[in-house]
């Protein structure tokens, strides 16, 4: 009888990916801070600003919701009021329901991403992408796209 191969422990896996994760995103964060003048915390919030639908557009419960752990409500609170004071995202009341809030990036908001962008593009090339071949690449985005299906399966 022939003898199965052990199931491989997915927690080497899980700890290549964050060593890896932890030492590239040290790598665009300070690429961010140097070369864009922006922390990580607002660059995050706008790029999810920018891919919201309609763009540019979010309550901020469905934001804080996004950056959390990263953020308690506190802290996503003092990170809201920063970037308001920097002229990079507006707060109104939703009309649709006046207890609520929704965020919108500014124009200034827009550009100041948009250089941003493409210095989080560029490091993220250079400190990543230039380890791999295309076909590791398409190889990674596959497995983890798969993992996410799958742990969105089990959660719905």
């Amino acid at each position: 009888m022939k003898r199965e191969a052990a199931d491989p422990d997915p927690l080497e896996a899980w700890s290549t990916l964050v060593a890896v994760y932890q030492a590239v995103l040290h790598d665009v964060v300070q690429a961010l801070g140097e070369q864009a003048g922006m922390d990580s915390g607002v660059f995050s919030a706008l790029a999810y600003l920018e891919r919201a639908a309609p763009p540019h557009r979010m309550r901020m419960s469905e934001l804080q919701g996004l950056l959390h752990p990263r953020y308690s409500q506190p802290g996503f609170s003092r990170l809201v009021q920063r970037m308001e004071a920097d002229g990079l995202v507006d707060r109104r009341a939703d009309p649709n329901d006046r207890r609520a809030a929704v965020l919108s990036t500014t124009r200034l908001g827009r550009r100041s991403y948009a250089r941003a962008n493409a210095v989080y593009s560029a490091a993220v090339r250079e400190h990543f992408g230039r380890h791999l071949k295309a076909s590791d690449g398409e190889t990674i985005t596959r497995l983890l796209k798969q993992v996410a299906q799958r742990r969105d399966a089990l959660t719905t």
